[in-house]
């Protein structure tokens, strides 16, 4: 028998199912074989090390040519960084335009992505137009490979009405797919904004006041209500408060096909940031940070799977420079290289969850909820996006240590223990010992199918 293209050698595989010293041995693009004693033409000791599936980032924000909210990480920039995080495949967004076919977006998001990423991308389509003329088309941009289908509850010029929530959930399920739903009361954050800002009270510091823990339960438990009504399967992104967490658990014990994300920085940040001027303009968007008594609630659900998944919400920008030339943040946070690392020193190093359950969160639940089902494991067949991890390694979070298109850190100056060494995407090293292995434009687009699991 011919030796395998590569062999991964002696390291710890840890999967969601366990742990295992064992070799892993590649050919090709796929996982050929894990066991003892394998030989490749290619070897990589991995003594020391974890050896992981490729993380998997089901909710990030790249650049686009869109006059508002553009971001600062290009599908270059960004993937560049997600691989240096161990990240293997993104989840971006189509953020169809009013006025615009949802196929036609889809295929423009396409355009913008195509030839410029460094690791394997798929796309979920937002419908942002309340109209049943673009809810009619969400067969045709499903078929397209693109399974779920974003719904906001809130921003004025994404908020989705609750008839067409429920028209556009049951095209959804009717063609097999996911709604991702980003479940807040749209109409009380205006009025709660409305009236701050006209008493002259908008501030970084009362901002949070404008999105209620009580009615992020609120639009958390009608999203739900007519996702069970619409018989589709239903992620909620970004569960911030235990109010919301409560819905997700009551749907979940009465058998609705229902799963929860949580974000990086809501699990590692509190509202207490709201009272720094420099650094609160970046975490103002909604859902907010929230206190402590939440983010222990989010912890909590972790760890009895009522959360599913953890992501970033990847959607940095640089700091611009006021009117008196000072360097001010903007709202977006970065976080698609920095997960991996945080979940293990903050998660597992801090006794919250443990190994399986950390790779689970990053690595396999995130590919078998958005449908990449060749991704997240480590398993003869499935593609080779493999990480090798160092959980021994200590390191600071600096702009000038990570590889984001930015001039800061979210996580600046935070100490972390463990760090990605080597990533390989269907086979390939993107990055080793601290540099780019292969150039950007090799990452594919994915198309998804049986999404939720199903």
């Amino acid at each position: 028998m011919s030796p395998h293209d590569l062999v991964i050698r002696g390291g710890l595989v840890v999967g969601a199912e366990g742990e295992v010293r064992a070799d892993v041995a590649l050919q090709g693009e796929r996982i050929a074989s894990i066991g003892i004693g394998l030989r490749g033409r290619r070897e990589i000791d991995a003594v020391g090390l974890y050896v992981l599936p490729g993380a998997v980032d089901g909710h990030v924000h790249m650049r686009t040519d869109r006059p508002l909210h553009v971001y600062d990480d290009t599908f270059q920039t960004g993937t560049i960084a997600a691989a240096f995080g161990g990240v293997t495949a993104i989840v971006d967004q189509a953020q169809v335009e009013p006025g615009t076919p949802l196929t036609d977006g889809l295929r423009k998001r396409r355009a913008e992505a195509d030839g410029q990423c460094l690791v394997d991308y798929g796309l979920h389509v937002n419908l942002r137009e309340p109209s049943l003329e673009r809810v009619a088309e969400i067969p045709a941009a499903m078929a397209e490979g693109c399974p779920t289908v974003k719904l906001f509850m809130s921003y004025d010029t994404y908020r989705l009405p609750d008839e067409i929530l429920l028209r556009a959930m049951q095209q959804v399920a009717g063609q097999g797919g996911m709604a991702v739903v980003h479940a807040e009361n749209g109409a009380i954050v205006a009025e709660l904004t409305r009236e701050l800002e006209q008493s002259g009270r908008m501030s970084a510091a009362t901002f949070p006041g404008i999105s209620p823990p009580v009615m992020e339960g609120e639009a958390a438990h009608r999203a739900l209500a007519i996702a069970r009504l619409a018989g589709c399967p239903l992620l909620i992104f970004h569960l911030t408060t235990a109010d919301s967490l409560a819905e997700l658990r009551r749907a979940r014990d009465a058998g609705q096909p229902a799963f929860g994300e949580a974000l990086l920085h809501h699990l590692l940040l509190g509202d207490e940031l709201y009272s720094d001027p420099d650094l609160a303009p970046q975490f103002m968007g909604t859902p907010p940070l929230r206190p402590r008594e939440h983010r222990e609630a989010l912890w909590g659900a972790l760890a009895d799977r009522t959360i599913d998944v953890v992501s970033t919400d990847h959607g940095p920008r640089k700091r611009l420079p006021d009117e008196h030339g000072v360097l001010r943040h903007r709202p977006g946070t970065s976080g698609v290289e920095v997960r991996l690392a945080l979940m293990h020193s903050e998660g597992v190093l801090a006794g919250r969850i443990d190994l399986a359950r950390w790779v689970e969160l990053c690595c396999t639940a995130p590919a078998r909820l958005h449908g990449l089902v060749r991704k997240g494991r480590l398993a003869p067949g499935y593609d080779a996006d493999i990480v090798l991890f160092d959980p021994a390694a200590e390191w600071v979070l600096s702009a000038d240590v990570l590889h984001s298109n930015i001039d800061h850190a979210t996580y600046e100056g935070m100490r972390v223990r463990g760090r990605p060494v080597t990533t390989i995407a269907r086979g390939e090293v993107v990055v080793a010992d601290g540099a780019l292995g292969a150039e950007p434009g090799r990452g594919r687009f994915v198309p998804r199918e049986h999404p939720g699991g199903g």
